[in-house]
């Protein structure tokens, strides 16, 4: 079986040869230790993963990630940010930015495989049908999403975000679920509040969205039709 395609853009020399070591047992790692060589080599090697570092010279990962969702060859790879900085805003920013994940260092190998594994199969996920609860139409098979006929360019974690609670429209949805429902496996360390940056983006992106996603104070949220 073909194995899934990494880019590693690091800029510390021993935590590049560390990861791309330890990757190599199940994928195939690309590595680049500048966001300028990644972005190259994103738009060139056809990755089907990014794993970014935050603080790297030349430019951010904070502007690699934007400028590489704004690119139409590159805008579908699954970001995973992986940095020390990891406060509340720095969680925040990097979610914005459009990153699909975030993990602090330092990290857990096993945990980071798992997420990076449930970011891939959410890459390939098919399935037949669309789902059409009132103006919002979600098609899982292109991962296309629209309101009152208007498509939003929505990231992958967003998309999964949103399926989770219109599937379940009218009914409460905890933090919990929604965890398990999107980051799978990988979930031993992904903050709930995440969920709340992806919720306002969500609002951002759709305006509509605010009188149909509801917070649920201490539990969760619902999508009302």
């Amino acid at each position: 079986m073909e194995k899934s395609k990494i880019l590693l853009i690091e800029d510390n020399a021993d935590t590049r040869r560390f990861l791309e070591a330890m990757l190599s047992k199940e994928f195939e790692v690309i590595t680049a230790e500048n966001a300028v060589i990644g972005i190259d080599y994103a738009r060139n090697k056809s990755p089907d993963l990014i794993l970014l570092d935050i603080m790297l010279p030349i430019l951010s990962g904070y502007d690699a990630c934007s400028l590489l969702k704004k690119d139409e060859k590159t805008k579908r790879i699954p970001i995973i940010f992986l940095s020390a900085k990891n406060s509340v805003s720095d969680i925040t920013q990097g979610l914005t930015t459009g990153a699909d994940d975030y993990i602090p260092k330092p990290f857990d190998f096993k945990e980071m495989v798992a997420r990076i594994q449930a970011r891939l199969r959410k890459g390939v996920e098919k399935e037949a049908q669309p789902l059409q609860v009132g103006d919002l139409r979600i098609d899982p098979s292109t991962r296309e999403v629209s309101f009152s006929g208007k498509v939003a360019q929505l990231t992958l974690t967003e998309f999964d975000i949103l399926r989770c609670l219109a599937a379940k429209a009218g009914s409460v949805v905890s933090r919990d679920e929604i965890l398990k429902e999107v980051w799978k496996d990988g979930t031993g360390k992904t903050n709930d509040r995440t969920i709340d940056v992806h919720i306002r983006a969500l609002r951002r992106k759709i305006p509509a969205l605010t009188k149909h996603v509801i917070s649920i104070y201490g539990v969760g949220y619902k999508y009302e039709k």
